[in-house]
């Protein structure tokens, strides 16, 4: 189960995507106002981790932009093409034995939507993901590939589900998963959202602005390493829970917060012959690392969207 969840977690950006337009209203004919089609988020992550009587601390700061390219709404099958492009920081303060402290990647996405019907879509979503600590040579083999193909299936106004079909090569191996998500308005003042089994907030309603919930989340992130002789890439398993909150600030401008703690949470380095074939899927686990955190920390995410 935890190999599935790592892999889920990194294919995260990939659900987004598709999940944000069956939200868009795209199949609502009856639509008094244009859908938000685009938007950019920024999010800072900080973890202070303590191990072998140091502490350090772990920042990760995100940014996702997203745009359409190309729509036809006018057809009885709506159409979108769009893309956008999302950074990904891993900074470590304080930490004394791995040889870089920074780590930076760039994420193109690409993502094909087409109506079906009223209630039913399907998307193609593509990512390449270049991550690094830019010390060294970058070339092809440091990009990592996701492709996956979602059907969306909304039934009714509150309700809407889907099953994604997903393929991964990233510098632990090549995976294929199918990976089910949900978002549900239970009622006017609760509300539940989830990629299951990585992601899942249950929120409630304490206002037309404000909502409190609590949510649990594994995610992860990859980058090449310039570790002297051999080359190695770095690995960052979270998984947590906690309460969030959510501030409508205006139609388009929304500030989320999160404050838990990690459940599972390792920072490792491997070299880089630690993958496992397209058919061990169960060997992730024996991959031997050569420096090894998995001490758990506290965990605060601050972030600030606007829709366009």
């Amino acid at each position: 189960m935890k190999n599935r969840l790592f892999l889920v977690c990194m294919l995260l950006p990939v659900l987004g995507y598709c999940q944000g337009v069956d939200s868009s209203g795209l199949h609502k004919k009856l639509a008094t106002t244009a859908p938000f089609l685009g938007g950019v988020a920024v999010n800072n992550i900080v973890s202070p981790v303590s191990a072998n009587g140091n502490t350090f601390t772990m920042q990760q700061p995100i940014v996702d932009l997203g745009f359409p390219v190309y729509k036809d709404f006018s057809a009885a099958h709506s159409f979108l093409i769009k893309t956008g492009i999302r950074y990904q920081g891993l900074f470590l303060s304080g930490e004394q034995n791995i040889s870089s402290n920074e780590f930076n990647s760039i994420t193109v996405p690409l993502l094909i939507n087409y109506s079906l019907s009223q209630t039913t879509s399907i998307s193609f979503v593509g990512l390449a993901t270049l991550g690094s600590d830019i010390k060294g040579r970058i070339g092809a083999a440091d990009i990592l590939y996701t492709a996956g193909v979602r059907l969306g299936f909304r039934p009714g106004k509150s309700f809407r589900y889907g099953i994604t079909l997903a393929y991964s090569s990233n510098y632990s191996g090549k995976f294929l998963l199918p990976i089910p998500d949900i978002d549900w308005t239970i009622n006017k003042k609760w509300s539940f959202t989830g990629v299951i089994p990585a992601r899942a907030s249950l929120k409630y309603k304490l206002s037309e602005l404000h909502s409190l919930g609590i949510t649990a989340s594994f995610s992860g992130s990859m980058y090449r390493l310039d570790g002297g002789t051999k080359e190695q890439y770095i690995h960052l398993q979270q998984s947590s829970a906690g309460l969030i909150y959510d501030l409508k600030l205006n139609r388009r401008w929304k500030l989320n917060l999160i404050a838990g703690h990690t459940l599972s949470q390792r920072l490792e380095t491997f070299n880089m012959d630690q993958r496992v074939p397209f058919d061990g899927f169960g060997k992730l686990n024996d991959r031997i690392a050569n420096i090894s955190y998995r001490q758990n920390s506290f965990i605060f995410q601050a972030g600030l969207s606007y829709e366009f």
